[in-house]
Parts: C-alpha cells; sequence; structure tokens
C-alpha cells in the first residue's frame, strides 16, 4: 500500500474519530478512557499469560538440562 493510500486512511479516522467526539460530547473523554482502559488491561493478562508461559518452559528446560547431566 502506497503512503498516499495509508495518509487517507489515517485522514478518515481522524475525520470519524472527530465525528464520534462531537456526537458523544461530555461523555467522550469517558468513553476513550474506558476504552483504552480495557484494552491495557488485555494487554497486560496477555503479558502475563507469556510470561508464565516462559517461566514453565524454563522450570522444564533446565529439569531436562540437570537430569541429563547426572546421566
Amino acid at each position: 500500500m502506497s503512503v498516499f493510500w495509508r495518509f487517507v486512511i489515517a485522514m478518515i479516522i481522524a475525520v470519524l474519530a472527530i465525528l464520534v467526539g462531537v456526537i458523544l460530547g461530555d461523555y467522550g473523554p469517558w468513553y476513550l478512557s474506558w476504552l483504552l482502559g480495557t484494552g491495557f488491561m488485555i494487554l497486560v493478562a496477555a503479558l502475563g499469560g507469556v510470561l508464565f508461559e516462559e517461566q514453565v518452559d524454563g522450570v522444564a528446560l533446565s529439569s531436562t538440562k540437570e537430569a541429563n547431566t547426572h546421566e
């Protein structure tokens, strides 16, 4: 996709965001913080899951190495 079309798409999204902000009025900041906060919580939860899986894999790998060195 060319830079021009990316710019056009970004401008369309910006205009839509401005229109939604005008329609929502005073409730706009509340909805924005709710949306950003929910997305951030989801990202933190996903990061926690990834870190947990890496920790479990690391323990399994170290126990496998330890078992191989004792043979």
